[in-house]
């Protein structure tokens, strides 16, 4: 290693639920990360035991450790540290490294009992109160943490993530996928994804309509959910296959005819962005951040009874599907977020804070 050269750890340790958002955000920033060497920086990832080496010889790796855990002070120092979401568990050895943390949303205080989430709140306030800076996925999320946190001179920059959906030759139709207008929405099935209103919405459509609603299904929310929809006489209609395959999430946004994103609680929110990479209309809700992220590219339900948005929904489409230049729009407005220039904001970020610590 040059001797002019920064350490940096990226605690990575997300990687081990590579299903989920986080999983994924871990995933394409350690891919990014990794394509090259920096005259600056030397990055190490923190990456569980079966990552190691995942991503190249471009950087170097610690593996997540139960020593790294509870006793930090025992392993390497490193001259900055940045985790990716504010649930890690890791913290550098030496209280005065550098410490930067990204706050992806503040979801749990709509989710969780008031206990719950003031325990949640008091744990992250910790954190801030450590950071050195903060980055937040969206400007709503900024607005949310300078209101339920204490975060005093520390800077916050919003810098977005960014989206990438793998792309496949030859992916045969999903078994789960039935034929007819397909309709599209991946997201763990959840109460903030607020799945259920899609039900009656679905009732008031053309029977040729059917839904996908992929995503783990584990919470109970989403067992209530399925159990909607067999007593609605839905099952014909509306299809819960589970985390999906990212081959079969290719073929979903390639034949989809919408993607439908009701969600009231999102830090960025995804889905809406990658259907737009692939030139697909969004049908999405006003809440939290999807409007900041999808402007006025996104076609917005004002309220969710069931017969209004129906109604909405048939008007748009067939206006949609009129105007041959949209795809393009949207795909255009999507190449805003890609990892690239998260990255490129992230390095500009970490020489910052460098200059500022004197290193």
């Amino acid at each position: 290693m040059g001797k002019n050269k920064l350490s940096v750890l990226i605690d990575l340790d997300r990687l081990k639920d590579l299903n989920t958002g986080l999983g994924q955000v871990a995933a394409f920033f350690g891919a990014e990360i990794s394509k090259r060497e920096y005259e600056r920086f030397k990055f190490t990832l923190l990456v569980p035991k079966k990552f190691k080496g995942y991503f190249g010889n471009h950087v170097d790796y610690e593996v997540v450790s139960l020593k790294r855990r509870y006793f930090p002070f025992l392993c390497k120092k490193y001259d900055l540290w940045y985790t990716i979401h504010q649930d890690s568990a890791h913290f550098p050895s030496d209280k005065t490294t550098p410490y930067l943390l990204t706050i992806n949303d503040l979801n749990f205080l709509g989710e969780k009992s008031i206990a719950k989430a003031k325990i949640r709140l008091e744990k992250l306030q910790k954190k801030v109160n450590r950071a050195t800076a903060i980055t937040v996925i969206s400007r709503f999320t900024e607005g949310e943490v300078r209101k339920h946190l204490h975060v005093g001179e520390t800077p916050i920059h919003v810098i977005y993530c960014g989206v990438k959906v793998k792309r496949f030759k030859d992916v045969s139709r999903p078994d789960f996928a039935p034929e007819g207008e397909l309709l599209f929405s991946v997201g763990v099935v959840q109460m903030k994804k607020n799945y259920q209103v899609l039900l009656g919405f679905m009732e008031h459509l053309p029977t040729y309509y059917k839904l996908i609603i992929a995503g783990n299904k584990s919470a109970a929310y989403a067992v209530e959910l399925q159990h909607q929809i067999n007593d609605m006489g839905l099952q014909e209609r509306i299809f819960l296959p589970g985390i999906i395959s990212e081959e079969h999430k290719f073929w979903m946004y390639n034949h989809c005819k919408a993607v439908l994103f009701p969600s009231r609680f999102e830090g960025m929110g995804f889905p809406p962005v990658e259907a737009m990479r692939f030139g697909k209309p969004v049908f999405a809700s006003t809440f939290s951040s999807i409007p900041e992220v999808s402007e006025d590219h996104a076609y917005y339900w004002e309220n969710f009874e069931p017969e209004q948005m129906a109604k909405f929904f048939l008007q748009k489409i067939v206006e949609f599907y009129q105007d041959p230049t949209l795809p393009e729009t949207l795909n255009k407005h999507s190449q805003k977020f890609t990892w690239e220039a998260n990255l490129k904001a992230y390095l500009a970020l970490f020489e910052e804070i460098a200059i500022k610590a004197n290193l």
